[in-house]
C-alpha cells in the first residue's frame, strides 16, 4: 500500500512537472532562459531526480536507494537558482514521462506530480516550496 501511495506520488509528480510554470514578478528574459538552460546542463539534466523518479515509479528500489536519489536529486537542485527548480523539475519529469506516457491519463498524472512535486520541495527544504500547474492540461 505504501509503494503504491508513493508511487503514485512520484507518477503526480511526472504530470504535474510537464504542466508546471515558473511564475515570475518579472518577465523571463532570454538571458535567464538561457542561465537556467546551462544550469540544468550542468546538473547533468538531473539525472538524480530522473533516476529518483523512475525507482518510486517502477518500484524497484528499495526505500534506501530511493532515499539516496532524493539525497542526490536535492543537492543537484541545491546548487541551481532558486528561478531555474521548477524548470529543472520539469525537464526531468519531461525525460521521464516519455517512458511512461501511454500507461497513464493526463488529469491522473498531473494529480501525482503535484503531490510528488511537493514532496520533492518539501523533503530537499528549499525555494520555491511548490511550481505552479496551470489549470488545463498540456499532455
Amino acid at each position: 500500500m505504501a509503494k503504491l501511495a508513493v508511487y503514485l506520488a512520484t507518477l503526480a509528480l511526472i504530470l504535474f512537472l510537464a504542466n508546471a510554470s515558473i511564475t515570475s514578478l518579472t518577465v523571463e528574459s532570454e538571458e535567464n532562459r538561457d542561465s537556467c538552460e546551462q544550469q540544468i546542463r550542468k546538473q547533468a539534466h538531473l539525472k538524480h531526480c530522473q533516476k529518483y523518479m523512475e525507482e518510486v515509479w517502477g518500484g524497484e528500489g528499495s526505500d534506501n536507494i530511493a532515499g539516496r536519489y532524493i539525497d542526490s536529486c536535492c543537492q543537484q537542485l541545491e546548487k541551481m537558482d532558486t528561478q531555474c527548480r521548477c524548470q529543472g523539475l520539469r525537464h526531468a519529469t519531461m525525460q521521464q514521462m516519455q517512458k511512461m506516457q501511454e500507461q497513464m491519463g493526463s488529469k491522473q498524472m498531473r494529480e501525482i506530480m503535484q503531490k510528488v512535486t511537493k514532496k520533492i520541495m518539501s523533503e530537499c527544504e528549499m525555494e520555491p516550496g511548490r511550481c505552479d500547474t496551470p489549470s488545463r492540461s498540456l499532455i
